[in-house]
């Protein structure tokens, strides 16, 4: 078994920010784990889910709650107290990082900045800080691949975390102009105001370049990226949603953390009082509930000074099938549940407990399986083989435009596979049309050098093209608008197993793996970042993905990423 210190060592980040970190008055105390050596020195500012954050002379850090004493749990409790609590209105919010921005933001509405509205919504536990220029590549490239990362954590994750972003090197004129012109979802920093953001400002770049940071509410920097750079964006992300998903509740992983900190403060919190169980972790999902045709689960915890629950079930067979309450009592035993404590002592208490099902929503499920899968085990594809490119006259393909996204994307006439719903319009032949639509997408088996015959005036060649790091460039020595082309490959998975795609598409694309079209949908864009998520079933052994991309104008490629479950 691996130590305590090393367990520690492992679970402790630091932010090595690209710049200096703003100055702040930090009362900076050492800290020591549970075996007395000294773990670092800092200031401790708040508890994201089994995480104390620090700020640190060099930018901050977080630590398990495990790896500290009682004594030093509540030496913890007692500084994080004294800092402004989390406001249920944004625009209260008295906190070093968040409160910098009441008064002092704007959002675009209707292609227009406007003053942002922080009274609608409760004040977020992380900034997601993007700075760059309207003068720079890096800016605008930086924002457009920030988009669906943002929109995805704000379907799964509402709430928890909020983006501004702060101009750098360019006036009030080109601040509007990329705002506007970028489409951006999260907040815009107005600019004269940039320098009373004494929590952010410094992470503003001088020279070219664009930077992001997360911080939390307090301003302690935990992810840091150069904005400009497609690795370190993607690397950002995964950062990112790595350590949304270890603060999310529903996470078994931060349970421990969690009941040994209240472990250590509720006795003293209520040393002259009383208190009911807290539950920590709850074991059942609603959506699983839902699936076994549970509609809610009513039930009694009786929780022992120890923390040990006995369930008593109190749904009716009309909300629980008779076969289902065992397992269901089975599972609820093992709730992570803090006892109750009367007069500073644990004691035996009784929890009322009470879950709704719900049936589960396909899309954001996966999205939210893609989230949290970032330590999953990737496969890599390193070559395809591409056939390309097939010439489609411009006015089929502009004949499919329906109109536009927030984020300037043309939207094209077409719907996802993954509603169970597949687009077959007519003027959507150029995309729909297939030369193996009789035999079937799993008849398309090349070989490199293989000629195929496209219709009565073309043919072309398989060629193979490497992958760069997952991103195939379907354009190279080719330059052409207005085209369509195929890229297949065959891999091996270790297992049968679910698996899921992260991709982006310049432009539109279809996927079919072993033969079943998996995604459909067309749309002008660049290829950015896991802009879509497609769920996949492999086979063990080998699986054959075939992937037809449209070309509109300009550049024509695609960028993957896939995760395995372990």
């Amino acid at each position: 078994m691996k130590s305590l210190r090393c367990l520690v060592s492992l679970c402790v980040v630091t932010c090595l920010w690209l710049a200096a970190v703003p100055a702040v008055q930090a009362k900076m105390s050492t800290w020591k784990d549970v075996q007395g050596s000294t773990l670092l020195k800092g200031e401790p500012t708040e508890i994201l889910g089994p995480y104390v954050i620090f700020r640190t002379a060099g930018g901050g850090k977080r630590v398990l709650l495990r790896a500290f004493s009682p004594e030093d749990c509540q030496r913890i409790e007692a500084e994080v107290a004294a800092r402004p609590a989390k406001a249920a209105r944004f625009a209260d919010a008295k906190a070093y990082a968040t409160g910098g921005l009441v008064g002092r933001v704007q959002q675009v509405v209707d292609r227009a900045l406007v003053e942002a509205d922080l009274a609608t919504r409760p004040e977020p536990d992380l900034l997601l800080v993007l700075a760059g220029s309207n003068n720079s590549r890096e800016g605008w490239f930086m924002i457009s691949n920030l988009h669906e990362f943002y929109r995805r954590v704000q379907r799964v994750y509402p709430d928890v975390l909020e983006g501004v972003f702060l101009g750098a090197r360019h006036d009030a004129t080109q601040h509007h102009n990329i705002a506007v012109t970028g489409a951006m979802p999260w907040l815009v920093a107005e600019l004269h105001q940039q320098p009373g953001m004494g929590a952010l400002r410094a992470y503003v770049p001088n020279v070219e370049g664009a930077n992001l940071v997360l911080v939390t509410r307090e301003g302690v920097p935990l992810v840091a990226a150069k904005g400009g750079d497609s690795a370190e964006v993607r690397k950002f992300v995964d950062q990112t949603s790595e350590l949304l998903w270890q603060i999310d509740p529903a996470n078994p992983a931060g349970w421990p953390d969690r009941l040994h900190f209240l472990a250590a403060t509720r006795p003293r919190e209520f040393a002259q009082a009383q208190t009911d169980p807290l539950l920590v972790g709850n074991p059942l999902r609603a959506d699983i509930l839902a699936r076994y045709g549970i509609r809610r689960v009513t039930a009694r915890l009786d929780v022992a000074a120890d923390g040990k629950v006995s369930p008593v079930i109190l749904s009716g067979a009309d909300e629980v099938p008779a076969d289902l309450v065992e397992p269901i009592r089975a599972a609820l035993a093992r709730a992570v549940v803090a006892p109750a404590i009367d007069r500073g002592r644990p004691v035996a208490g009784r929890l009322d407990y009470l879950m709704e099902a719900r049936p589960a929503d396909p899309v954001r499920e996966a999205e939210r399986l893609w989230l949290a899968s970032t330590t999953y085990p990737t496969l890599t594809i390193p070559e395809w083989l591409v056939l390309r490119p097939i010439q489609v006259s411009e006015q089929d393909f502009e004949s499919a435009v329906i109109g536009e996204n927030p984020d300037g994307t043309v939207i094209l006439n077409s719907v996802e596979v993954n509603t169970g719903r597949i687009s077959r319009r007519a003027q959507m032949s150029a995309f729909n049309t297939d030369w193996f639509t009789e035999a079937g997408a799993d008849s398309v088996r090349p070989r490199e050098g293989d000629r195929q015959k496209i219709d009565e005036e073309t043919a072309l060649t398989w060629e193979r093209v490497r992958s760069e790091d997952g991103f195939v460039n379907m354009q190279t020595g080719i330059g052409k608008d207005y085209v369509v082309g195929y890229a297949w490959a065959e891999f091996d998975s270790p297992r049968e197993t679910e698996a899921w795609l992260g991709l982006g598409s310049d432009d539109g694309v279809k996927i079919w793996l072993n033969g079943e079209l998996v995604h459909d949908k067309w749309i002008r864009r660049p290829s950015r970042v896991d802009d879509d998520v497609v769920p996949l079933k492999l086979k063990k052994g080998p699986n054959r993905m075939l992937i037809k991309i449209q070309n509109a104008t300009i550049d024509w490629s695609f960028l993957y990423r896939l995760r395995l479950k372990p």
